[in-house]
């Protein structure tokens, strides 16, 4: 992991965005992750098939809680298509890297987002970590 990702991490998880209970979400979605113990509810707002407003609500783990802060930074209109196809080498072309052990963590807000999508969508599908870890 590099210098820049290690700054990165630290700095959206001492100053978390987008870390609010929206009251009139669209579609929410909550799971928990047996792995690190993060239990978390995404909440997301869509309007003409693009995310319009996203948010999350959990104590999460150090990483999880700067991942899904800095993917507050870029999922805002974006079309529900576009974030259906990021995994985690999205992240990678950001600059938000982390190390092989902690990828689940770094992906985990990303993943229940793709799932609210589903849901969303009333799509019989869901995607779990290795779809978005090589």
């Amino acid at each position: 992991m590099s210098v820049e990702s290690e700054l990165m991490i630290k700095e959206y998880e001492k100053n978390p965005l987008c870390n609010y209970e929206m009251k009139d979400a669209d579609v929410t979605r909550h799971e928990g992750n047996f792995i690190c113990w993060d239990d978390v509810t995404v909440y997301l707002k869509i309007k003409d098939d693009k995310i319009v407003e996203f948010s999350y609500d959990w104590n999460p783990s150090n990483i999880s809680l700067a991942a899904a802060s800095f993917l507050s930074e870029f999922i805002i209109w974006e079309s529900l298509d576009t974030v259906l196809s990021w995994n985690y080498d999205t992240f990678l072309e950001k600059w938000f890297e982390v190390s092989p052990r902690r990828k689940r963590a770094a992906v985990i807000a990303l993943l229940w987002v793709k799932n609210a999508i589903y849901k969303y969508r009333w799509e019989n599908k869901e995607d779990d970590f290795e779809d978005l870890i090589d």
